[in-house]
């Protein structure tokens, strides 16, 4: 059995959260007791408006708890176990909420219980301390007692702390596997004895090692998700952190935002290389001769082809000048008078359009300037071998 518990301070998002299912879930609230609303969301409103007379933040502790898949208990020992963590926290005769989240397609159901902090007769917030080791020690007592498989307490491998809701989160946004990127960050620091090697080991698998506002360092992966270097995945402190990367200067390093550019750079790059190494595959098989015979290459064909880029680019110019031409004159004939607004917000649309109109062909002509370059190097590669070939 898992139980996981944590303090919370929006009682709308929560009660939605129980009460909403998932994609291929069914949600139902089993239990409302303790509240004067008759529905979950006015309850946990009332709940707020107590809190507003303390000076507690987060007035809800919310529980779940799951068997290993295969495992089903019914609705009298869920029961039993809801009192049982509600004893354990302290929060006997607090108000509850029971809601279950039952899996479509396997039959697979967890239990979400919330319970409101807020004493009405004293107006103080019940505390909650060392919460997490309470509930682990309540789920093994009751895997013992209801004949459960039991659960070890500490995760399998390196990393013994798993991520936090808002990492787990990312990881579903950004539809990247978090406890592998998790796994990669931990091999890439335990197969490195410096700061360097570190920021080596991750630009190997196309991490960047960049600085946080709030955290000294930080790793941002591939698809750009921050990953704080900290105990939870590192396993050791913040002080044996700074100490290993002590031989970085961290005001050298790459901003979140620098550091994503820097990776979307990078991808374009080899996004880019790729596209010429199949462009010059397919010239190479075009121009050669057949089995058995001399290959030689045509390194004009290259050149051919960038004049042919150049040219279209003009001539794309060229057209789009005389387009915008008549499409000035015709809204000039046919558009409505304009109030001097209109025409200061049309002016700044046409010069947001003229900026961007220039950007593309600053690409452009960047992309057709690289390619050149590339062309002259493989024609000087390829006047090479043919000179070693005539001595």
């Amino acid at each position: 059995m898992i139980a996981k518990g944590t303090t919370h301070n929006n009682g709308a998002k929560l009660a939605a959260y129980l009460t909403t299912a998932k994609p291929n879930e069914r949600a139902q609230l089993w239990q409302l007791c303790g509240f004067a609303a008759g529905n979950i969301r006015d309850a946990f409103r009332d709940v707020h408006v107590m809190a507003a007379a303390t000076k507690c933040e987060k007035p809800f502790m919310h529980v779940q708890v799951r068997n290993p898949e295969g495992e089903t208990l019914t609705c009298r020992q869920w029961e039993i176990i809801a009192n049982r963590i509600e004893a354990k926290l302290g929060m006997t005769g607090q108000p509850r909420a029971i809601a279950f989240h039952t899996n479509l397609k396997t039959g697979h159901e967890h239990m979400h219980v919330a319970w409101s902090r807020i004493d009405e007769d004293t107006l103080t917030a019940r505390p909650v301390p060392f919460f997490k080791l309470r509930l682990k020690e309540t789920a093994r007592e009751l895997e013992e007692s209801l004949g459960l498989t039991r659960v070890r307490n500490e995760r399998a491998g390196p990393i013994t702390y798993g991520p936090t809701r808002a990492q787990e989160e990312q990881g579903r946004r950004l539809g990247v596997d978090i406890h592998e990127v998790r796994g990669i960050i931990r091999e890439c620091w335990e197969r490195s004895d410096s700061g360097a090697a570190f920021q080596a080991a991750l630009a190997e698998r196309g991490f960047v090692l960049a600085k946080g506002e709030r955290r000294d360092f930080l790793v941002i992966d591939q698809e750009g998700g921050m990953h704080a270097l900290g105990k939870r995945i590192l396993g050791v402190s913040a002080a044996e952190t700074r100490e290993r990367l002590a031989d970085l200067d961290r005001y050298r390093l790459p901003s979140v935002e620098q550091a994503r550019q820097q990776i979307r750079d990078g991808q374009a790059q080899r996004q880019m290389d790729s596209q010429v190494a199949v462009s010059r595959s397919q010239i190479s098989k075009e121009t050669t001769s057949g089995v058995g015979k001399e290959i030689v290459r045509h390194p004009t064909n290259f050149k051919t082809a960038a004049r042919a880029a150049t040219g279209v680019e003009r001539s794309a110019r060229v057209l789009g000048k005389t387009l915008d031409v008549f499409a000035n004159a015709f809204e000039s004939i046919f558009a409505p008078i304009q109030t001097p607004a209109q025409k200061r917000q049309a002016a700044h649309a046409t010069r947001e359009r003229t900026q961007q109109a220039e950007e593309a062909m600053h690409l452009s002509r960047f992309v057709a300037e690289r390619e050149q370059a590339r062309i002259r190097e493989v024609d000087k590669q390829h006047e090479r071998e043919r000179d070693g070939r005539e001595l």
